[in-house]
């Protein structure tokens, strides 16, 4: 007998049906917070920082506020950090990820 499990892929959406933040995008965020640095997290997540950049500004855009606060570096280097709404909606996306995944190893499909 076979057994399969489903996966999905999960990203919120805003009003317009825009995507705003999935995967990528929240372990960007998590890298942001564990290192100060969208350079820093861009580089180990394997991720070209202007890449970063688009992702992080497209999600501003969509969602209209800001989510990383961004100071310019120059000699001494910048720093990022996430903005109370974005540590709000990361910490959101990361729950509703956690019960997706609790609800989805409960599922199974066997095949004869």
């Amino acid at each position: 007998m076979l057994v399969l499990h489903p996966k999905v892929k999960l990203w919120l959406v805003n009003e317009n049906n825009e995507a705003v933040l999935g995967e990528g995008l929240a372990r960007l965020l998590e890298a942001i917070e564990r290192y100060g640095s969208i350079h820093k997290a861009s580089l180990s997540l394997n991720m070209s920082y202007r890449y970063a950049l688009h992702r992080i500004s497209l999600a501003e855009k969509r969602l209209g506020f800001k989510i990383v606060k961004r100071s310019r570096g120059g000699v001494l280097g910048g720093s990022s950090e996430l903005t109370a709404e974005g540590k709000a909606l990361l910490m959101k996306y990361e729950k509703v990820e956690k019960e997706v995944n609790e609800f989805l190893k409960s599922y199974k499909i066997s095949i004869k």
